[in-house]
């Protein structure tokens, strides 16, 4: 008589597996952006959990490796790595929440980022990318796993929009302190 695997064995096997693979996602940029620009250097990297469950990996990406804030000309890109779905309505909620509880602009200016990031914003499945790519004084450019999904011209969004995960006030700061890449003694 044949003897069948463990299948706890098996599943042990398959979720260590996928998490190597997301792992080795989350320190990578999108091919869709490295077609745009390159040489960009991980400043830090971690995940949001929400309730125990994990929403995304995310990571930092500049030119040096380092972030010490908005500077002319020097790009900034954070890319994130889905693990659950959310429609594009679910990510506008979200954004709008999330510059609500910032309190730093007015609602006309939120509403007007929004009523353009619709434009942009598409529903994630798990193993999507979204990767923002901020260049202070100019626009701001949205990629996914394959393509350019569009751009927003004023220079004023991308710091706001990035304010989300880097702002001192964020509603994430865990994530943040591991974006940064500094040590949680640090914060």
């Amino acid at each position: 008589m044949r003897r069948s695997p463990n299948l706890g064995i098996l599943a042990c096997v398959a979720l260590a597996a996928a998490l190597a693979i997301h792992s080795a996602r989350a320190s990578t940029l999108p091919p869709s952006l490295a077609e745009d620009i390159s040489g960009l250097r991980m400043v830090g990297g971690g995940q949001l959990r929400w309730l125990g469950f994990p929403i995304y990996d995310a990571s930092l990406w500049t030119e040096d490796g380092r972030y010490d804030g908005f500077e002319p000309g020097e790009p900034i890109a954070l890319s994130l790595w889905y693990q659950r779905r959310f429609s594009r309505e679910e990510l506008l909620g979200i954004t709008s929440t999330a510059w609500r509880k910032l309190d730093r602009w007015d609602a006309a200016q939120r509403e007007a980022w929004l009523a353009e990031l619709r434009q942009v914003f598409r529903d994630i499945e798990p193993g999507h990318n979204f990767t923002t790519l901020v260049i202070p004084g100019r626009g701001t450019r949205f990629y996914d796993q394959n393509e350019l999904l569009g751009e927003i011209a004023d220079p004023s969004f991308g710091p706001a929009f990035l304010a989300i995960w880097l702002d001192p006030g964020t509603v994430v700061k865990d994530l943040r302190t591991q974006l940064l890449g500094r040590e949680q003694a640090n914060r």
